[in-house]
């Protein structure tokens, strides 16, 4: 099955701007998440650039994207202990494949949840596959309004975590990417499962 992000994958790790955005993304991270021996759900993983510096750093990966071009790209990095999925989150997926029965301590989405055709219906899934506090962390474009569609703002977010039932919310922008188009600040989104 063919993706629109699979003629992306040939050259998206060699995008210095990807690999900025993980490492930025990956130290917020790390500033928020003691990820000693944790189990990790990286939803919508590309080609595992952040699935990548996490790997040495937790238990087990399970990496989630619908292109199967970019699963290709971070399958060829044989990390260890990460299992790679290509396909749309659902909830039959969740309740059909081998990979999913078990919850996770951490979901991430980077750069994910804003591309999404129904953001607030897909929370509801990933949460489903958190354990009792386990938390979720998305790092998006941030959007000063609802009607762009670019980024989220944090007001969506916040509605949409609280809705979820996630408990001690955080909602920050923890850098900026800069570019030839300008800045653009990143959001960052903590929320656990009460």
């Amino acid at each position: 099955m063919s993706n629109e992000w699979d003629e992306y994958a040939e050259k998206w790790d060699v995008d210095p701007s990807v690999e900025t955005y993980a490492k930025k993304a990956f130290s917020e991270l790390l500033e928020n998440i003691d990820l000693n021996n944790l189990t990790v759900f990286d939803f919508g993983c590309g080609t595992g650039a952040l699935t990548q510096l996490m790997s040495p750093e937790v238990k087990r990966i399970v990496a989630i994207d619908p292109s199967s071009e970019m699963i290709k790209h971070l399958d060829k990095k044989a990390l260890n202990n990460v299992s790679s999925i290509s396909d749309y989150l659902s909830k039959e997926l969740v309740q059909n494949h081998p990979e999913l029965k078990s919850k996770f301590d951490l979901i991430v989405a980077s750069s994910v949840c804003s591309f999404l055709p129904d953001y607030e219906a897909t929370l509801i899934v990933l949460k489903s596959l958190l354990k009792k506090g386990g938390v979720f962390v998305q790092w998006d474009w941030l959007s000063d309004e609802e009607s762009t569609g670019m980024g989220l703002s944090d007001k969506r977010v916040k509605q949409a975590f609280v809705a979820n039932g996630f408990v001690d919310i955080r909602v920050n922008c923890p850098f900026i990417m800069s570019s030839s188009k300008g800045d653009r600040p990143v959001l960052m989104a903590i929320g656990k499962n009460a």
